[in-house]
């Protein structure tokens, strides 16, 4: 398998660009409880300029990241809407083992500023067969819409993230430091890392990003349409 969790995009105008990810299958690795701070994507080879001629979008390979990344400078603002899955263990998976996966948008973690991450997003696991979903510090059944949003400050010194509960109408907030430069916006789905390795992969079935928008320091604006692609190749393999 080629990889595991980008199997098949769509792409829209730049305003309403929405693409899918579809259930990965889950990867081997030791069973361990996930810290809900993601981790920087694990780079298999260099991601593709923004500005690159190739059509389709370039897909390039990580242990842990599927999603799309526009490289470049100054990006504020990152938002996107998902809807939260419900999600289910694989068959044949062992429920005394933990398994997970996360959803979220983000500015930095890609190759040119792999040591920050400044993101908003929605974690979902399986414990003891028991679906759990979180966001912030609000919890989202799932069939829920949602929407992330991360906006750097003017100083770039700060950021606040934002996740809206759209059947609740709840919104979650909060501010983070941050100390780069902010080369970097994502829409990412994430195999969650603790301790070293992955947690497996629960089956979340799709997650759809919608309404994806970006916003840089010069005030260009735009979606998703036309960033690089990534996708999950299975750790410990390289065969198709």
């Amino acid at each position: 398998m080629k990889f595991l969790a980008l199997l098949h995009i769509t792409l829209l105008t730049a305003a309403t660009t929405t693409f899918a990810f579809p259930t990965a299958e889950p990867p081997t690795s030791s069973p361990q409880v996930p810290s809900r701070r993601s981790r920087p994507s694990s780079r298999l080879q260099n991601l593709l300029p923004r500005d690159s001629n190739a059509n389709p979008p370039t897909v390039t390979y990580t242990q842990n990241w599927a999603g799309a990344v526009l490289t470049g400078a100054g990006y504020r603002t990152v938002a996107a809407t998902i809807t939260v899955p419900p999600v289910r263990l694989p068959p044949g998976s062992n429920s005394d083992v933990l398994h997970g996966v996360s959803a979220w948008v983000g500015i930095d973690g890609a190759h040119a500023c792999p040591d920050a991450i400044l993101q908003a997003g929605v974690a979902m696991y399986m414990n003891h067969s028991i679906p759990r979903y979180w966001a912030c510090r609000l919890r989202h059944p799932p069939n829920d819409a949602v929407t992330l949003n991360v906006t750097a400050a003017p100083s770039l010194l700060a950021a606040t993230f934002s996740v809206t509960n759209h059947r609740t109408g709840q919104t979650d907030s909060g501010t983070l430091t941050s100390s780069s430069g902010h080369p970097s916006s994502a829409w990412i789905v994430e195999d969650l890392w603790a301790g070293g390795g992955g947690v497996p992969l629960v089956d979340f079935g799709t997650i759809a990003f919608t309404k994806t928008r970006f916003a840089t320091d010069g005030g260009i604006t735009g979606g998703a349409a036309g960033a690089a692609m990534e996708g999950v190749r299975r750790r410990g393999r390289s065969g198709d």
